[in-house]
């Protein structure tokens, strides 16, 4: 069976060519999430979802669109919405309070070393920023505007705040990959 065929049969809600589907993508999907997660139990969660998300949306895939494409199109999104939730998380909230005020919950003096390292590796990523994009940052995620408040507050559009926010933290992402391990490890904890 073809891929053609397969989403033909996929969308008459065949079992058959779920799995057969699962087996193709699966491993693929995993290795992709894995580049950006590096974590097995977050990658198999997104693997997970994206097929309950394949299944629960098979009817909107468009005929002659590439399945692996409507596939990882999904497992991206699932990527950046688990990168987003953990940007937002309890523990990324003390982190920037303690970057902030100097205040802390951990006790253990070797996470407060780690702690103030990755503290000032955010600072000096923050320094290598635009203006606009360092601005942006500060509004959505330190003072937890809206795009819409932080446009206001900046006299930008809200497409322009939306493109700061995007391109800004993708180039923090760039500057911290071995300070984000460590932030990682807090959530973890």
């Amino acid at each position: 069976m073809n891929e053609e065929e397969l989403v033909y049969q996929l969308k008459r809600e065949s079992q058959e060519a779920f799995n057969r589907i699962y087996d193709m993508y699966s491993s693929r999907l995993y290795a992709y999430c894995m580049q950006y997660v590096k974590s097995r139990e977050d990658s198999e969660e997104i693997v997970q979802d994206v097929f309950i998300k394949l299944w629960i949306n098979k009817q909107s895939i468009v005929h002659g669109e590439l399945l692996s494409a409507f596939i990882f199109k999904i497992a991206k999104n699932q990527i950046i919405n688990r990168y987003k939730s953990r940007v937002n998380s309890y523990v990324f909230e003390e982190y920037v309070n303690y970057c902030n005020e100097g205040k802390y919950s951990v006790s253990d003096t070797s996470s407060v070393v780690e702690y103030d390292d990755f503290c000032r590796s955010l600072k000096k990523a923050m320094k290598s920023l635009s203006a606009t994009q360092r601005e942006v940052i500060e509004c959505v995620k330190l003072e937890q505007l809206s795009i819409k408040e932080t446009a206001d507050k900046l006299k930008l559009k809200e497409q322009t705040v939306k493109n700061a926010l995007s391109a800004g933290l993708k180039l923090l992402k760039d500057l911290l990959k071995k300070s984000l391990v460590l932030i990682i490890l807090f959530m973890l904890k």
